[in-house]
């Protein structure tokens, strides 16, 4: 009996530590049970309008909008489903707070469609709205006219097919306008030459490409857009690869002596400097200059008594 006594007594520590465990792992489930039921319930995160951060900030405008960065993150990786409009409005409160705040704006633009699957149409042009805002304040980050092309393209829906077709041309308007920007993947410009194609923009589709390979740097994107470019202009890679080293060259030449300050794609689109003035000469054999029809002489003049003088 002793030793029977002994044998319960050593295993009673054991049995107490099981009983222990078991009950910590039912309490365990019970409360991740609630709390994430709880978390269901949640209301979604408060998000001012701009006007009213402005004035909750009390002057530590930069500060609030750290915060509300932090709270739009917080909500998004949580359980509590936020909509697409919640994260709109902390998105907006943000910039208007700290307008010089770029990520947010990014981020805004991916997570007010990744919410849910079910976003309307007027939610899509809402974040369009946040997207035009910041592309006004941010206008070297090709994300942003990219991400407001590819919601143009892909997600706006119509049964009107000009409508649809007015879609398809601002979303390649937008998506050119990004493959111009620094370190843009130029392979949107295949795409845009699709495009431009579809909408019978042909010779807008060939000037972008070979505009887009004068300063592609990336082979492998330069080589898919000269096939690109071969195929709409039925010539060969080799001819047009020439043509286009020998155009590069020009290129280079002149935007390394006229503005070497900006990068090649800025050159692009602001050119070489004007000239502070001109030479009038230059107008006489402007065609858009009116000619001015000869002018008939006026009558002779009368003299000192008023009449007219007498040949």
């Amino acid at each position: 009996m002793y030793t029977l006594g002994v044998r319960l007594v050593s295993l009673a520590g054991p049995v107490v530590a099981l009983a222990l465990i078991a009950g910590a792992q039912a309490v365990g489930d019970v409360a991740n049970a609630e709390r994430k039921a709880t978390a269901k319930r949640t209301t979604e995160p408060y998000a001012p309008s701009p006007d009213a951060a402005r004035i909750a900030s009390l002057g530590y405008r930069e500060a609030l909008a750290d915060l509300l960065w932090v709270r739009a993150l917080v909500a998004f990786g949580s359980e509590t489903d936020p909509s697409a409009g919640s994260i709109r409005g902390l998105v907006e409160a943000i910039a208007a707070l700290d307008p010089t705040f770029e990520e947010p704006m990014e981020w805004g633009a991916l997570a007010m469609q990744s919410i849910t699957m079910t976003l309307t149409q007027d939610d899509y042009l809402q974040v369009l709205r946040v997207l035009d805002a910041a592309m006004a304040r941010f206008p070297q980050n090709y994300r942003l006219p990219q991400r407001a092309g590819e919601i143009y393209l892909l997600r706006l829906k119509s049964d009107d097919p000009a409508q649809v077709r007015a879609w398809k041309a601002k979303g390649a308007e937008l998506l050119a306008r990004a493959a111009r920007l620094p370190d843009a993947p130029k392979s949107l410009g295949s795409w845009v030459a699709q495009l431009q194609t579809e909408l019978g923009q042909r010779d807008q589709a060939i000037r972008d490409l070979r505009e887009l390979i004068l300063y592609t740097t990336d082979t492998a994107a330069r080589d898919r857009l000269l096939r690109r470019l071969a195929a709409l202009t039925r010539s060969s890679t080799e001819t047009l690869s020439y043509e286009l080293d020998v155009e590069g060259a020009r290129f280079t030449d002149a935007w390394r002596r006229d503005r070497p300050e900006l990068p090649a794609t800025a050159y692009v689109l602001v050119g070489p400097p004007r000239a502070p003035w001109f030479d009038p000469a230059t107008l006489a054999d402007d065609p858009d200059v009116p000619v001015v029809e000869p002018i008939p002489p006026l009558p002779p003049l009368a003299d000192d008594l008023g009449e007219l003088t007498t040949p």
